[in-house]
């Protein structure tokens, strides 16, 4: 009775089962489907989002770069355009001597010169044409220092204390050219303040003049910089793709969304503006880590919302320079021209919805009638099933029977076969005496043992010498005789608490529990002498070379090992049929 309502049990489990999966399926679905319409929405965003922060970070960068390229070459625009101020005053100062030096005064064609080149000025009269002669006397200076000129100013020295005009001499003597920069106050800031600049001097070649012109870097930079921040504002476009540019003091050097910023400082601005303070210190933050390339986040008023939103921008600081270049954008703006295409997801995913609801119904309808047939061709399956698993069960209960009483019979033996295994495993099959699998296992419970009760034991490592030539002149059989005969030898000199072992090949081992290393020293001087003594068949005279090693406390089994291994290489290198230990030479014997 008790199977019987475990079949009925079972045969109606489809019908209940199966439309139950059809409704948690079809739960599942529509769910997936509406989790579906909010995650691809959210990666829309999030998508368009990181694609511009993609694209304003690689324009900052590539700004950053024409920044770099651009105050990389000021230096050298410095020097072409100092030398070729120099080389046209040059020109013209030539041309003058040689149209009138044969016709006129050498003090005429002086002067003639001097005031040819005074006009020569640029940067408001901070950069000019001067000539000096090789004696440090002043021929031709700017306004502000002409009263100097006719007058020695060899021994004048810069700001930093070098004597430049000695330095101008050294260069364009024997008609020289060639830079050198210099540090001086500028006479039009009118402070302490020391600027450097680059000069160019060139030899004129006659009267022992030179002539020079320097420019200051600062005044060059700022040219650059005027020129570089036109490019950068030409490449900037409307308030979603534009680039401001500010010093490391917070001044605004370019703001092509704001022009009205430009000159306006966050640094220094008012108590007030505690929102410009507190953003200039994370942009200065995030600047001077040379390895973001994070976005810095702030609220902040969007122009075209007029009103507070959060605001993500990615700023650089270009390297040697105290400029910080930056770009940025508001998350609510993408959100915003997004949203046409966010409700029309939303629509479509509503009407799949409808359909997918549609189709779950029928689906259900249709399960209800499978799952009744279905129940039915399963109550009949396992009734007949039932009856065959009985009449199964009865021969299996006898085969079981057999079965058992074959595998007590198997079993008893394989547990002989095992031992005989276990026999052969540890044994050498050539010399009956353990083999290296055995000696192992020996070794590393004497290891125990030692370390147990803080005692010691000694390794006798035991290789044949010249065992190669006894093969060769006499056979593999001689030698196999060979060893037979030696493990008889060396089983004269082993203890019951001893274990002799073949190693491998013809070189053996021998464990010594308790026996320090001197003593094993002797039995093993002992074991040399009786094998080179022993009369062996066929081969005259057959010799040993042993190593000793005594186990010392913190040693594994194969260090141990390795010292004997030593010894036994040091007594084979020098001479054979000796002992050796790893610590000490070698006894002849």
């Amino acid at each position: 009775m008790k199977h019987r309502n475990w079949i009925t049990l079972l045969a109606i489990g489809p019908m209940l089962v199966i439309p139950l999966m059809v409704v948690l399926l079809s739960y599942i679905v529509i769910q997936a489907e509406s989790e579906k319409l909010e995650s691809s929405v959210s990666i829309m965003e999030q998508n368009t989002i990181d694609s511009v922060k993609a694209e304003i970070q690689s324009k900052v960068n590539s700004i950053v770069d024409l920044a770099v390229h651009q105050k990389s070459v000021v230096k050298d625009e410095l020097h072409d355009r100092i030398q070729q101020r120099v080389e046209d005053a040059y020109g013209i100062a030539v041309a003058l001597h040689d149209r009138y030096s044969s016709t006129q005064p050498e003090q005429e064609v002086k002067s003639l010169i001097i005031e040819a080149l005074r006009p020569l000025t640029w940067n408001d009269g901070e950069s000019f044409i001067w000539i000096l002669d090789f004696d440090g006397n002043f021929q031709l200076a700017p306004g502000y220092l002409q009263h100097l000129e006719g007058t020695s100013i060899i021994d004048f020295k810069d700001a930093t204390g070098r004597a430049v005009i000695k330095e101008e001499i050294a260069l364009t003597r024997d008609g020289g050219e060639g830079f050198l920069w210099d540090t001086f106050t500028r006479p039009k800031i009118g402070t302490d303040e020391q600027f450097e600049q680059l000069a160019f001097v060139k030899s004129l070649g006659f009267y022992n003049w030179y002539l020079g012109s320097a420019e200051y870097l600062d005044i060059a930079t700022k040219r650059a910089d005027k020129k570089l921040l036109s490019e950068i504002r030409q490449l900037s476009g409307s308030s979603q793709n534009y680039f401001f540019v500010m010093d490391l003091k917070g001044a605004i050097l370019l703001n092509s969304a704001r022009p009205e910023w430009v000159g306006l400082s966050y640094k220094d601005s008012g108590a007030s503006d505690t929102a410009y303070k507190a953003l200039y210190k994370k942009v200065l933050q995030a600047a001077e880590n040379p390895s973001n390339t994070q976005f810095i986040e702030y609220l902040w008023m969007n122009p075209s919302q007029n009103k507070v939103e959060l605001k993500l921008s990615y700023v650089k600081a270009v390297p040697n320079s105290d400029w910080i270049v930056g770009s940025g954008f508001y998350p609510e703006d993408i959100v915003r021209e997004l949203a046409p295409k966010i409700i029309e997801s939303i629509a479509l995913n509503q009407k799949k919805i409808d359909q997918l609801l549609n189709i779950a119904f029928w689906v259900f309808i249709i399960s209800i009638g499978v799952s009744v047939l279905l129940s039915l061709a399963v109550f009949r399956l396992l009734w007949r099933y039932r009856l065959e698993v009985e009449e199964k069960n009865k021969e299996l209960l006898e085969w079981n029977e057999q079965l058992e009483k074959k595998v007590l019979k198997r079993t008893e033996a394989l547990e002989d076969i095992n031992d005989e295994l276990e026999v052969l495993a540890r044994t050498d099959c050539l010399t009956g005496v353990d083999n290296r699998y055995s000696f192992m296992k020996i070794a590393e419970g004497e290891i125990r043992r030692s370390k147990r009760f803080n005692d010691t034991f000694s390794l006798i490592l035991l290789d044949v010498d010249n065992f190669k030539k006894i093969n060769d002149q006499h056979g593999h059989d001689v030698g196999d005789l060979v060893l037979i005969e030696l493990v008889k030898v060396a089983s004269r000199f082993v203890r019951e608490v001893d274990t002799l072992c073949r190693f491998g090949g013809e070189e053996f081992i021998i464990m010594l529990p308790k026996i320090e290393e001197d003593m094993a020293v002797q039995i093993a001087e002992g074991l040399c002498i009786a094998i080179a003594n022993h009369p062996f068949e066929v081969v005259t005279k057959v010799t040993v070379s042993l190593g000793v090693a005594s186990y010392q406390s913190g040693l594994t089994i194969d260090e141990l090992i390795k010292k004997a291994d030593v010894a036994l290489y040091q007594a084979k290198r020098s001479g054979k049929n000796k002992v050796c230990t790893a610590n000490e030479p070698p006894n002849k014997k």
